[in-house]
């Protein structure tokens, strides 16, 4: 039986970095042309860690900023690699920013073969887009979005909370803007400060406050709140959906199917026990004629395959179906995760049904500390 698959293409090009983004991509001038090269070479050179193409497959173009790339380039990495493994991908997905979004550009990606856009706006205050670098305001978006919707009726709208001197109160407005605009699909996620980044250097020297936790688990429960209410379904833990409009792709992540990831910075996943990742330098990628060469391999142990299955699955609202770890890993393993699990069943934040354990809605809240404990 054919396996599901999914190829992933990383543009690392951006006008200028969000505060926050720790994303391998670079600022200022590209060649398109040269990239999409480097990326069809190396498309070409690591297929092979596909082994079965017949299959139905799904295509995310991602970033970076995959709208800052002319419209032809798209279309030609679209149709190469259909055309490379045979039939179209049943989903195929760009990322954009509001300000790249016009008439043409939409029409074009459309013509292109893309069927699903994910727009990054994050909030809908002007204030707080301007604390974290963002270069449109409220109204680009909404109107971005209403060109947007003349082509597309697959939109995912990205938000994000715990964003500096944001409110409960203010996240409310921009989840009534979203609600207001009606995206089939919605990524909600908490702000972090990752290591490096302009926004944790802004907190560490008392620029900006950061927010506290406890009102972090509140706008958390009042974007899942909300969202439920309006009918979509929280189907992983920073996702929402209209029933049918899941995204297929990053499915295939939490579930564990192969996918290539091309371009610098980007990993791949055999679906067995071999991960991949390419350096993150898009120079040294556009000039190699070895884009192999570039290539880290990790090989995953049952440890590391084990916790990765529990940790992918349990972020997904179906959960883990514990009779595929069984066969996974053994009867051994099983029984341990369930002893693990035992005392989070006990407490509610984790659900027992028939073959599949499952975070509750108050597990969800505290995900990552139930996740760990069953490690």
């Amino acid at each position: 039986m054919a396996t599901d698959f999914g190829i992933y293409i990383h543009v690392p090009y951006c006008r200028s970095k969000c505060l926050y983004c720790d994303f391998y991509s670079v600022a200022g001038r590209h060649d398109g042309t040269a990239y999409a090269e480097a990326l069809l070479r190396e498309f070409v050179a690591r297929r092979h860690i596909l082994d079965d193409t017949s299959g139905p497959y799904t295509l995310y173009i991602g970033g970076g900023t995959p709208s800052l790339l002319d419209t032809d380039i798209i279309r030609r990495l679209c149709s190469e690699i259909s055309e490379s493994i045979g039939h179209a991908p049943v989903e195929t997905t760009i990322e954009v920013n509001p300000e790249d979004v016009t008439r043409a550009k939409s029409h074009e990606w459309r013509q292109a073969g893309i069927n699903r856009v994910s727009m990054g706006v994050q909030s809908l205050v002007d204030a707080e887009l301007r604390r974290v670098g963002r270069r449109h305001d409220a109204a680009r978006a909404r109107d971005a979005f209403a060109i947007l919707r003349d082509d597309f009726d697959n939109v995912s709208l990205d938000m994000m909370f715990g964003l500096p001197l944001q409110g409960v109160d203010t996240l409310a407005r921009t989840i009534d803007g979203f609600l207001t605009m009606n995206p089939e699909h919605i990524s909600a996620y908490s702000l972090m400060y990752e290591e490096g980044t302009p926004l944790t250097h802004l907190r560490d020297k008392g620029s900006i406050p950061e927010t506290p936790d406890e009102i972090c688990l509140e706008m958390y429960r009042q974007v899942s709140g909300r969202l439920a209410d309006a009918g979509y379904v929280h189907y992983e833990l920073s996702n929402y959906a209209r029933p049918g409009y899941e995204s297929r792709h990053n499915t295939l992540y939490w579930e564990g199917k192969p996918y290539l990831g091309l371009g610098p910075g980007a990993h791949s996943y055999d679906g067995g026990r071999r991960r991949y990742a390419m350096k993150p330098d898009v120079r040294g990628y556009v000039a190699s004629t070895s884009p192999e060469a570039l290539l880290c391999t990790e090989e995953l142990g049952d440890t590391e395959l084990r916790e990765e299955m529990v940790m992918t699955r349990l972020r997904l609202r179906d959960g883990l179906d514990l009779q595929l770890f069984e066969t996974r890993f053994g009867y051994d393993a099983l029984r341990a995760l369930l002893r693990r699990a035992q005392p989070h069943v006990a407490a509610g934040n984790l659900l027992h049904k028939k073959n599949r354990i499952a975070l509750s809605s108050h597990g969800v809240m505290i995900s990552d500390t139930v996740i760990s404990d069953l490690f």
